[in-house]
Formats: C-alpha cells, structure tokens, sequence
C-alpha cells in the first residue's frame, strides 16, 4: 500500500450487500441517510477486516452516476500535500455498484517524487467490477475513464479517511478543504462536457497533469489560497455542493454530504488577484517609462538635428 499507493479488494461485497447500499437510490435522487447507514455498517466493516483502516473517521462522502466527471476526469489528487510528511496517512475509500475503470499512477501519493514523462507513463487502468473496493492514499494522483460508455456506474467515493482515532487527532487540524465557487462550477461543467470525447480529455489531463504536479492547476484560473495558508497543512478542494449529514435526508446526487463540521474550510482567497494586479500595474508602470524614454530620445534627436541642419547655413 505505502508503495503504490493503493489496493483492490476484489468481490468483497456480496450481492445483497450491494442490493442494501443502493435502497438509497429514490428514483433519481439519494436517501444520504440510508445510504449513511451502509457505509457505517458495510462497507467500513468490510474494509477493517481486509486494509490497515481499523477505526475509521471520515469527513464526507458523495454517491454519483455518470456523473462525477465534474471533477474526475483529468488526474488530480483528493489533498495536495504542503507539508513535511512523505506519506499523508489518509485515503479515499470507492464502493463500486457498477463495472468501470480508474487511471492511476502508482507511487504518485509519494512527497518528492520528481515528474517526467516516464513517471507519467507509468499509468495503469485498473479494472473494477461490482462488488469491488478500492483504497488509495488520498494525494495519490489518479482520474476516472470512459465517462462516455453508456449504462449505470454508480458509485461510492468516501473521502478523508483517517485510519484510526489517533491519526485523526494528530492530522485532521492540519487538514483545509477549499469550498467551491461559481468559478469552480463552471470549470466543472467544462470537464464534464469534455469527459465525454476520450481523445480530447487524455491530452487535456496530460497538459493538466503537468500544472498539477507543479501546483498550478488552481493559480491559473486565480482559484487558489494564498501560499502561507497552505504551508505545512493538507489542502483539499470541491467542486461538487456540499450539505451538511444533519441538514439532509432525500437530495440530489453527486453533492458532498459533510459528516465532521470541525474540519477547517476556506474560499479561495484574492492573493493571487492582488499579485495579477500588482504584476498589470509593474508592466504599465515599465511601458510608460519606456514611452517617456522614447519620447525623450526622440526630442533630443530631433533637436540636435535641427541644431546640425541650422550650423550649417552659419
């Protein structure tokens, strides 16, 4: 697990198992408190006895069809990793009611490991089928395939599981989620308009595999927080709306139910808004000295011109 970054429990759950995960589903919306019930009583039960969770404190989920595209269809992390630790100890767990696949780079949720084109070739499609389990280390980079194929694919995502009660007191305060934006929504309607043309999102999610390894992905567009707030934390962002787990029962899919309100969440911030403006002001600032210059230039030119072209009739 620590080396890949990720295991596959195969055929873990049973049919009735997965029969009681999707009672949740009313017509096309979700019973989040139904759905609650399984993952607390199915699904973590099945991990602890088969992965190196064993006690279980998670900060949300989310249920989707065919629809989550939003913000998985380019490789990306669930956290980024901005402090010293060369192994975050915390995951995302997927439940999968439907056969799919997912695009991993093994050893990516590894704090150092340097990017190439080799490291980027080392992608694997992971084969899943119903029934499956898939935990990985939560920064690991990875981005779902095939969201063009028709039919279901349902699908379980638990984010920011900490394997036990101790490592949730020792991390969780370290953990920021950055909440999502009109901007961030738009960005999403993008993604999952392009998820549907395999060719065009694969060299898409290469150009942005490249800004996300250098930590771009988010300044570009000025959806970022600032630098020292990310400094030594873990830093996660939705795209997705998110509900607290007391304020709903039947919703919408594809919306990030919070079940730990203590977990510290930001909105991007205007420092990189501040620095365009700065930088904008800096290149005006240099051209009108440049024009003063020139103009300058030009009437010395012109004078010394004159004062040649006048010498010559004394």
């Amino acid at each position: 697990m620590d080396k890949d970054g990720y295991i596959v429990l195969r055929n873990i759950l049973t049919e009735d198992e997965l029969n009681n995960g999707l009672s949740c589903m009313v017509e096309n919306k979700v019973n989040y408190k139904v759905l609650k019930k399984f993952i607390d009583e199915i699904f973590f039960p099945k991990i602890t006895k088969h992965s190196i969770i064993t006690n279980p404190q998670y900060v949300k989920f989310r249920f989707s069809n065919n629809n989550n595209s939003t913000d998985a269809s380019t490789f990306h992390g669930d956290i980024y990793n901005h402090s010293d630790l060369r192994i975050l100890p915390i995951y995302t767990c997927l439940c999968y009611f439907d056969d799919t696949q997912m695009e991993i780079i093994p050893g990516s949720h590894i704090k150092n490991n340097d990017f190439s084109i080799e490291s980027y070739n080392k992608k694997i499609v992971l084969p899943l089928k119903r029934g499956d389990i898939l935990i990985f280390h939560s920064n690991i980079h990875h981005r779902g395939v095939n969201f063009d194929k028709k039919g279901d694919r349902r699908l379980l995502q638990v984010f920011d599981v900490f394997p036990d009660i101790e490592s949730y007191k020792q991390h969780s305060s370290k953990l920021i989620i950055v909440v999502p934006t009109e901007q961030h929504k738009t960005t999403g309607r993008l993604s999952y308009e392009l998820s549907k043309f395999p060719i065009i999102i694969d060299t898409v999610s290469f150009f942005h595999y490249n800004i996300m390894y250098y930590d771009l992905q988010y300044k570009l567009p000025i959806m970022d927080i600032a630098p020292s707030d990310k400094k030594g934390n873990y830093v996660g962002y939705e795209s997705a709306r998110r509900v607290f787990m007391d304020d709903i029962e039947i919703e919408s899919q594809n919306i990030n139910i919070i079940c730990d309100k203590t977990i510290k969440t930001m909105k991007h911030s205007n420092h990189y808004w501040y620095l365009l403006l700065l930088y904008a002001l800096i290149i005006i600032l240099g051209l009108c000295i440049i024009y003063k210059l020139w103009i300058a230039y030009n009437i010395k030119y012109h004078i010394i011109k004159s004062y040649k072209y006048c010498k010559r009739f004394i």
